[in-house]
């Protein structure tokens, strides 16, 4: 896990709730997915790519887009930022059906075999386990690091299932 990514699992477990670490956390997403067009888009003099590719409203959807989110982790963002939307006009309403779907998408994207799982989802876990990957994915681009490969499949299940035991608590 990249510095970045760690601090950020810092910040989350510092919240006091589920709907506390995607309204926490979901800006910083935003910010990353914005550092990955950054990555992405190289500078060029005669194109103002601050100005029209990373500031535009979606940058989650250019991410996946340039191919640096799967589908099912872009299914995930797209169900995370949802939860929040709807946490945020009323905090009672149920949202365990949208969380079941996110976690769903996630973790069938990291191992088709894993749909079988039967420990409680986290939209904490899945949003910090989102962060992570990109994380790695931006320093991949930026050189710093090899991107990851099928190999590290059971490294990533691995993690979400730690982030989920990490920021565990009663909702």
């Amino acid at each position: 896990m990249t510095g970045r990514a760690a601090a950020f699992l810092a910040r989350l477990a510092a919240q006091t709730s589920e709907a506390a670490r995607l309204r926490a956390g979901l800006p910083e997403l935003d910010e990353l997915f914005r550092d990955l067009v950054r990555a992405a888009a190289p500078p060029n003099p005669q194109f103002e790519r601050e100005r029209i590719i990373v500031r535009l409203p979606c940058p989650r959807e250019l991410v996946f887009l340039l191919g640096l989110l799967s589908e099912g982790e872009n299914e995930a963002a797209l169900l995370l930022e949802l939860i929040a939307s709807v946490s945020a006009v009323d905090a009672a309403a149920p949202i365990e059906h949208m969380l079941d779907e996110a976690w769903y998408y996630l973790r069938t994207s990291i191992d088709a075999a894993w749909q079988l799982d039967d420990g409680e989802p986290s939209a904490a876990a899945a949003l910090a386990y989102i962060f992570a990957v990109l994380c790695e994915r931006l320093e991949a681009l930026r050189g710093a690091i090899p991107p990851a490969g099928a190999a590290e499949e059971p490294g990533r299940v691995a993690l979400l299932r730690s982030l989920r035991a990490d920021l565990r608590f009663a909702r």
